[in-house]
């Protein structure tokens, strides 16, 4: 596989017709990068040739949101494309316009920045165009029975028992099952194109009034399938009641929250708790709080499983 270089990076993006004074890494590895010309700045994304149809999927959802007016970073287009990625290196990249604003992971949450991603999120499930996009990443119940291989628990954390280890298993496929049953009508859909990692550091405030704020999402790497249930969970995740319960009225002022989102929030929640855990392991200063963290998805998965019974 050729390596991606700046060199090579630019030279893509300088024969595709995007001019640019600098071109700089935004994270290790260089998958990541932050161009600057003079029609504007641009995030560039990598990925390798086996990842390029789920990104395929994003560059089209996020067309849609654009057209749509949902504030989300606009993919940018060659001159004489019909595709929005652009092959680099064995892969392919996507640009999008670099979004301005201060992210909220910054600023704090606030119940106007709760509120105002309530309603964001259901401005983004209630996107009607068409079929979805072809190639997307999916958060069915394949992925949800995998749930407990990615935390890999027996690897990530010390001090648990194999009384813990079997509840929050149990929990799991639960969880799994409940997001099953959504993709064949039940209830925690419709199934939609989703952010799917909607927490504080990827959602920018782009205005602020007396009695309004505005959020556009940034950091669209997780968008694929889910029931919109699911990507609820997820931005929930970080919230506490205050600031939870504005994001459920924000949503309600744009779409239906109705008996099945509430029926599935517990088993959803397990799922987001466990993928954000299993995310988080993998790095050696966050497994400190993954330990701590341990004890309330054990606790969840208890009530869960209870409840499934009852």
């Amino acid at each position: 596989m050729d390596p991606l270089t700046r060199a090579t990076l630019r030279a893509a993006l300088d024969g595709a017709g995007l001019e640019l004074a600098s071109l700089e890494p935004v994270r290790p590895g260089g998958a990541v990068w932050r161009a600057v010309g003079p029609a504007g700045a641009w995030s560039v994304r990598w990925v390798p040739r086996r990842e390029a149809a789920a990104l395929a999927a994003t560059a089209e959802w996020l067309d849609r949101l654009a057209r749509a007016g949902v504030p989300a970073p606009r993919p940018w287009r060659a001159r004489r494309s019909s595709s929005h990625l652009l092959p680099v290196a064995d892969g392919v990249v996507l640009v999008t316009e670099w979004r301005r604003g201060t992210t909220v992971l910054e600023l704090g949450w606030d119940e106007a920045r709760a509120e105002a991603l309530g309603a964001l999120l259901a401005r983004t499930h209630a996107l009607d165009a068409g079929p979805p996009p072809a190639g997307a990443r999916r958060y069915d119940g394949a992925w949800a029975e995998g749930a407990w291989t990615r935390l890999a628990i027996e690897r990530s954390l010390t001090g648990t028992t194999p009384g813990e280890r079997t509840t929050v298993r149990v929990g799991l496929q639960y969880a799994a099952s409940v997001v099953e049953r959504a993709w064949h009508g039940g209830p925690g859909g419709p199934i939609a194109m989703v952010h799917a990692d909607a927490h504080a550091g990827n959602v920018l405030e782009i205005a602020r009034a007396s009695d309004r704020v505005e959020l556009a999402w940034i950091d669209v790497d997780r968008a694929g399938l889910a029931p919109v249930g699911l990507d609820l969970a997820l931005a929930l995740l970080e919230h506490e009641d205050a600031t939870g319960w504005a994001v459920v009225r924000g949503y309600r002022r744009w779409a239906a929250w109705g008996e099945g989102l509430e029926a599935t929030r517990a088993p959803f929640g397990v799922l987001a708790m466990a993928d954000n855990l299993a995310f988080l392991a993998a790095f050696e200063h966050e497994r400190p709080f993954v330990e701590r963290a341990w004890p309330t998805l054990v606790a969840a998965c208890a009530a869960l499983a209870a409840a499934a019974r009852s």
